[in-house]
């Protein structure tokens, strides 16, 4: 087991990455500045005040990058944050004396604060998930609680030509493991949807988070942003931050507690260790541009809901564990689901494809839809602009690879 002299040493092998990057926050004021060079010149001293002085500046950064639009925030403000919480990590493990559960979350909480609002630094992109890794030793059986219900398996036997019936839907072609030039000949020029079988067997995430346990070990103490609502068009809808093991606890298997959703996160950005444990689909591949691919997370119980929506890129959502059912609509029937006119909801429509209101939306009669429900090991391609309305049928993780 680790010692906190361990970690220590680990965490000071970033010390001159770090220092190179004071460069990249060139804008900040003097006094802050300064401080913060100070502080990295002086990590080997224990400072009883350092920590204090330190979350001074990242108060000070919090306030400044949650005014006005998050997108327009500064990002030397955002890589403050980085640097500062590194070396308030750095200063709590100096002063610790023992690796008990409490030193450890706190140690997970301020490394988390500082992904969800920094940002990367150029000379050392992953500083703070490395510094999480160095945590990765420590022995935790005391550290998460052991769930009873190990298994989130919970299969939905889903009569699909009922469905189809029921709703007057359409059926999505089905391929097994198509090749490449097939794919991207029929589907991707072409801008169809389709489900594709057989092509992440080899996924160890199809077995491993299986067991919830799995998951809150190697999740369980990490703050992440949670939806809570039944949709995100709902006047009651909220985000909340808090640890995995708390939503596992409060939403995953607590029925009458709100809908609680991990909902188009980075959460594999936040946690590597996680995306070990999936892989980039090779279909990603035809893209139109050199931007990186985004890696989205979607884990929550039966029930939660994605409004009808569309994207602006190309998507292959990926079913983990549990079933989803989907409704698909052409970009052609935009006119027929009545979108919000609202401009941050403009891509978002008002019908609901389970129970449209023919009364007070008359023109859904004349859309077409599609209707699949995707399970383990599947994948659904969505091109862009396509309408969908996602369901979880069961307790659901599903993994999006969004490209253009």
């Amino acid at each position: 087991m680790q010692t906190c002299e361990e970690i220590y040493y680990k965490l000071e092998s970033f010390k001159d990455s770090v220092k190179e990057s004071l460069s990249e926050i060139e804008e900040l004021d003097v006094t802050c500045k300064t401080n913060l060079q100070n502080y990295l010149n002086n990590m080997n001293s224990k400072n009883p005040t350092a920590i204090i002085k330190i979350q001074a500046i990242i108060d000070y950064m919090y306030e400044r990058v949650n005014i006005g639009n998050w997108k327009e925030v500064k990002l030397f403000l955002r890589k403050t944050i980085t640097i500062a919480s590194y070396l308030k990590l750095v200063y709590h493990v100096k002063q610790a004396d023992m690796l008990d559960d409490l030193f450890i979350k706190e140690s997970y909480k301020i490394i988390d604060f500082g992904i969800l609002f920094g940002c990367p630094l150029d000379r050392e992109p992953k500083l703070l998930q490395n510094c999480a890794s160095c945590f990765n030793d420590v022995s935790q059986p005391s550290f998460y609680n052991v769930c009873n219900d190990k298994c989130m398996v919970d299969s939905v036997q889903e009569s699909i030509d009922f469905e189809h019936n029921k709703y007057s839907t359409h059926h999505l072609d089905v391929l097994d493991c198509p090749s490449m030039e097939h794919f991207y000949r029929n589907y991707i020029l072409k801008e169809q949807p389709v489900i594709l079988n057989n092509c992440i067997n080899h996924w160890p995430a199809l077995s491993k988070w299986k067991d919830i346990n799995y998951l809150k070990k190697v999740a369980g103490s990490r703050t992440v942003p949670i939806e809570l609502g039944r949709v995100y068009t709902d006047t009651d809808w909220t985000q909340k931050l808090m640890t995995v093991d708390e939503f596992i606890s409060k939403h995953i298997y607590q029925c009458d507690s709100s809908t609680g959703y991990l909902a188009q996160y980075q959460l594999f950005e936040h946690i590597p260790e996680l995306k070990k444990d999936i892989s980039e689909p090779e279909y990603c591949c035809f893209s139109d541009d050199e931007e990186a691919i985004d890696i989205m997370a979607w884990f929550g119980p039966k029930g939660t809901i994605s409004a009808l929506h569309h994207d602006p890129k190309r998507n292959l959502l990926t079913q983990v564990i549990g079933e989803k059912r989907l409704f698909l609509f052409s970009p052609s029937d935009s006119d027929f689901l009545y979108p919000h006119e609202h401009e941050l909801l403009n891509n978002t429509a008002q019908v609901d494809p389970r129970e449209p209101d023919l009364e007070k939306y008359p023109k859904y009669k004349n859309a077409t839809p599609f209707y699949c429900v995707l399970h383990p090991g599947q994948m659904l391609y969505i091109p862009p602009k396509w309408w969908h309305f996602v369901e979880s049928l069961s307790i659901s993780i599903s993994v999006s690879f969004w490209w253009s």
